[in-house]
């Protein structure tokens, strides 16, 4: 009976007639390939970041100021001014509870060629992130439906679409300072014969590690996968648009399971997005 013998790193059953039966072992590449992940854009964009300290309780309440509330009058020598204040709404954000659990046996961590936690803790705090990019663009739609801002274009967008919702957000007295467009859109944008006046610029770049496919009529043109369609966009004034509000941050706690043999981790937040004013959104879809 042949004995399997190691022979400069391969497994061989010994000569027979015919040379060698070599048994050539499995190996995994040392590196792991990573998964193609989205570009996550919104948080940036957030006109107010509420972290845990400012939320002392399970919600917190932010007051707006109402445009154009106060009152100036024409008032005749002598006579007695009249009063006035401004007056002010409020708004309830509630964060809500996001996360993850994983277990992996230590036979896994013993096998694997890679630091199989590690790569899961990274995952698992890039899904949550994710999830946030994700609240953002539902509740732009909620802002924007609102508002009566819905913009709806056919085939292709246009600089015409473009204008028209820019012009909903000025009509209000909002400035648009950031176009979000889904992939579809991006290249609608990129075929724009127009790109060559002195408004429009395809030139890309850096903004608070946001990745720039241009600029148009002053606005940030960014693209993000986590709008609901690729041929969706938004038009934004990003100092009214939204709020993030964290009452946890992404938080990883780690614990053995000893009877299962197992290592585990939790990976969760507590965070919710609301937008603050509809008026500074306006959505464009097909």
């Amino acid at each position: 009976m042949n004995k399997y013998i190691k022979e400069s790193g391969i497994l061989s059953t010994g000569s027979t007639s015919t040379g060698s039966n070599v048994l050539a072992p499995t190996m995994v590449y040392r590196t792991l390939q990573e998964a193609v992940r989205k570009q996550l854009v919104f948080r940036p964009l957030a006109a107010l970041l509420i972290g845990p300290g400012e939320i002392p309780g399970p919600a917190v309440k932010v007051s707006l100021q109402d445009p154009d509330s106060m009152s100036v009058h024409n008032v005749a020598e002598g006579a007695e001014l009249p009063y006035g204040q401004e007056t002010y709404s409020q708004i309830t954000i509630t964060p809500a509870k996001y996360g993850v659990a994983i277990g992996i046996t230590r036979e896994m961590v013993e096998d694997s060629m890679f630091s199989v936690m590690e790569k899961n803790a990274q995952t698992a705090g890039y899904a949550l992130a994710d999830k946030e990019d994700q609240l953002v663009v539902t509740t732009l739609e909620a802002g924007s439906t609102a508002a009566s801002h819905d913009n709806q274009y056919s085939t292709s967008m246009t600089l015409a679409e473009i204008t028209t919702s820019m012009a909903l957000l000025e009509a209000d007295g909002y400035t648009p300072t950031d176009l979000i467009v889904g992939t579809t859109v991006a290249s609608d944008i990129r075929n724009l014969a127009s790109l060559n006046t002195a408004n429009l610029s395809i030139t890309s770049g850096d903004i608070a590690n946001i990745r720039l496919i241009g600029n148009i009529f002053g606005m940030n043109v960014i693209v993000s996968r986590n709008l609901s369609n690729a041929t969706d966009a938004f038009v934004i004034d990003r100092n009214h648009a939204f709020a993030i509000a964290e009452k946890r941050p992404v938080t990883m706690e780690r614990f053995d399971d000893f009877m299962r043999d197992t290592h585990n981790m939790v990976a969760t937040m507590r965070i919710a997005a609301r937008y603050l004013r509809g008026e500074a959104i306006s959505k464009l879809y097909i």
